[in-house]
């Protein structure tokens, strides 16, 4: 499979609809189960390591933030707006997924696969589809110098799959400012 970007331009498509199968199916291959106990859940960090670097190879200023507790990885990225005196708009998603049993499934949970034109594994419903979206969109603005009538603020959160205490009512107890 191509690296994100590599197909951009393809057949008249805009770059966002050319990545995005590539970024969903990578997010999807990072294991960030949240079992509900900080000891055995894992990979939030390393997924938002790799967010960050998306954002950051088109030019993004990213903030990387854990919320509370070691590992719990968020990612916050601004585009500045033509009137940043309007509210900023925030576009957000979470990182980890439900617990997946690999026997379970007829493709591994965490391989990305894509198979019958869809990708499949855990999180393609929710939420990572949508994380690549968001993330895909967030590269083209960038990458062709789109100036958004108002901020934007694109953030990728930890902890929604057992009620966000270290994710975002951690952020939003500890750092309000990163969604002003």
């Amino acid at each position: 499979m191509s690296s994100a970007g590599e197909r951009s331009g393809s057949n008249g498509d805009s770059r966002a609809v050319s990545e995005v199968v590539d970024l969903v199916s990578a997010l999807i291959r990072f294991d960030t189960s949240n079992t509900g106990e900080l000891e055995t859940t894992k990979g939030e960090k390393e997924c938002a390591e790799w967010v960050a670097q998306q954002l950051q190879d088109v030019g993004y200023d990213t903030e990387y933030v854990e919320s509370g507790a070691p590992g719990r990885g968020n990612v916050f990225a601004r585009l500045p707006g033509k009137d940043s005196s309007r509210g900023a708009l925030l576009i957000h998603g979470h990182l980890d997924v439900v617990p997946a049993e690999p026997a379970d499934w007829s493709v591994h949970p965490f391989s990305g696969t894509v198979q019958d034109g869809y990708v499949w594994g855990r999180g393609a419903v929710d939420m990572k589809d949508m994380v690549g979206m968001a993330l895909a969109l967030a590269r083209q603005f960038k990458a062709e110098g789109t100036v958004p009538p108002r901020d934007l603020v694109f953030a990728f959160l930890a902890d929604e799959e057992n009620g966000g205490k270290y994710g975002s009512q951690w952020l939003v107890d500890n750092r309000p400012d990163l969604f002003e």
